[in-house]
């Protein structure tokens, strides 16, 4: 089992890896080809359309996860109902939008570049609900072939159509949802075929148990967009491209946390419904462990390195973004654990607990960038960020806190990332060192070579994710 977990959180991983890398090539290649001004209302755009994420999630996934994982037989008849409910929410979000959008005072060209953007998350959700059966039958190469896909496909059109403008770049992402989720689907009947298909759900009550997880989710969207909103209020398109710059890079590492939250969600569930969650211990440990020490590399590479390549990558029009890199990355010391906090929350059905954890930490959000934008710009929005997911991992701690003893023992979890992070200051003063004789991206290597040691020296116990 501990081969099996490993091997489908390596599938997850290694799927989100080339995903983000082709979307932070596909981010480089629109800001070489459009203006700063069309990044900037692309930025807008992407945010906004986090609203529409929220109301056709609704943590249906979360929910329609949970409720399979633990009884089989459910999933056909969960799925129809939860289809439903998506392109019944979807044509809601696109009503209030609209409303959004003309109330504050925005453009036509962001309004329909943004609800014509929203037919992605719709799209990518009805993936998501098919990568739900694949989770819990431990099928992950699927998902990574296909998340992998979608982007790839998009930067194919993208080459072809970004100098026609922002309405076609929009619209290249729907053609390649499209032709994935097309592919995916006879994957998806193949492995269903001998299912029951049970009686049929009724959509207000799939909608009314997965209100909570739909809260949770809502809250979640709107925590890590609200800095990126209120940059575009305050601040401008010009600047919320150079946020945005930043944003992109940290955004694309969030598929770490994401990989191992996929694959032990499902079994967190089981193993609460089973009434046995101490079972999980091993790979709860690893995975914390894992994670912490991996942020903790993140940032001493932010640190010492990341400025280096913004220039080189995005051109020298963004360079006032290079001093965004060091302090956003911490936030990825706070993120990490969080997500697997959260998903332990909601697999033991503590999921008024998960929203109230993110509604504690949208109004720091709010009330932070509020106060610091105002006082130091375009960083006051990182500071107000960073601080507000520190508070959000204390309030997960706080939900968790007669659970995490049971899962997650704290001389061993701290012996671990004692080592580990010496390790990793002593790579970062050897980069540093070896920078004043070499270029950046040859010192580099050091952070993939002791990333390779914490495993190989077992600070990081492959064995440790057995079940």
């Amino acid at each position: 089992m501990a081969g099996n977990l490993l091997k489908n959180i390596g599938h997850l991983m290694a799927g989100s890896f080339a995903r983000s890398m082709i979307m932070v090539v596909f981010t480089i290649y629109i800001i070489r080809v459009i203006s700063v001004q069309d990044f900037g209302i692309y930025s807008t755009v992407l945010a906004f359309s986090a609203i529409t994420t929220a109301f056709v999630n609704f943590g249906l996934d979360t929910y329609l996860t949970r409720e399979a994982s633990r009884e089989r037989d459910v999933f056909i008849p969960l799925l129809k109902a939860v289809t439903k409910a998506r392109f019944l929410l979807f044509a809601l979000s696109e009503v209030l939008l609209y409303a959004l959008l003309k109330v504050l005072g925005y453009p036509e060209e962001v309004i329909l570049l943004t609800l014509v953007f929203a037919f992605d998350p719709l799209l990518c959700f009805l993936l998501d609900s098919i990568y739900s059966i694949l989770y819990i039958e431990g099928r992950t190469h699927p998902v990574a072939l296909a998340e992998f896909g979608k982007r790839a496909l998009l930067l194919i059109f993208v080459l072809f159509t970004a100098r026609y403008g922002l309405f076609w770049i929009v619209v290249s992402y729907i053609v390649a949802d499209l032709i994935v989720l097309a592919f995916l689907y006879i994957d998806y009947r193949k492995l269903v075929k001998n299912f029951p298909r049970g009686s049929g759900v009724p959509l207000r009550e799939v909608l009314r148990k997965s209100l909570p997880f739909s809260l949770q989710t809502l809250t979640g969207l709107f925590f890590w967009n609200v800095d990126i909103m209120m940059v575009s209020k305050l601040l401008g398109a010009v600047a919320t491209g150079f946020y945005n710059v930043g944003a992109t890079i940290f955004k694309a590492i969030y598929f770490i946390p994401q990989s191992f939250g996929s694959v032990l969600f499902p079994k967190m569930s089981e193993a609460h419904h089973e009434g046995n969650l101490e079972r999980l211990r091993g790979p709860i440990l690893e995975s914390t462990k894992s994670l912490l020490l991996i942020a903790v590399g993140i940032v001493l590479y932010s640190q010492t390195s990341l400025p280096y390549y913004i220039p080189l990558l995005f051109g020298d029009k963004y360079a006032p973004a290079m001093k965004l890199m060091g302090p956003m990355s911490l936030i990825v010391l706070f993120y990490f654990p969080a997500f697997i906090g959260q998903n332990l929350l909601m697999a033991i059905g503590r999921e008024k607990e998960a929203v109230n954890t993110l509604v504690f930490a949208n109004i720091a959000n709010f009330v932070l960038n509020l106060i610091f934008i105002r006082l130091f710009g375009l960083l006051g929005a990182v500071y107000g960020t960073v601080v507000s997911q520190a508070l959000f991992l204390g309030a997960t701690v706080y939900y968790l806190r007669d659970v995490l003893p049971k899962v997650l023992p704290p001389m061993e979890l701290a012996r671990g990332l004692v080592w580990g992070t010496l390790a990793w200051v002593l790579t970062a003063l050897a980069v540093l060192w070896l920078e004043n004789y070499v270029k950046p991206d040859w010192a580099d290597n050091l952070y993939f070579l002791t990333l390779y040691l914490l495993y190989k020296t077992g600070i990081i116990k492959v064995e440790g994710f057995r079940i």
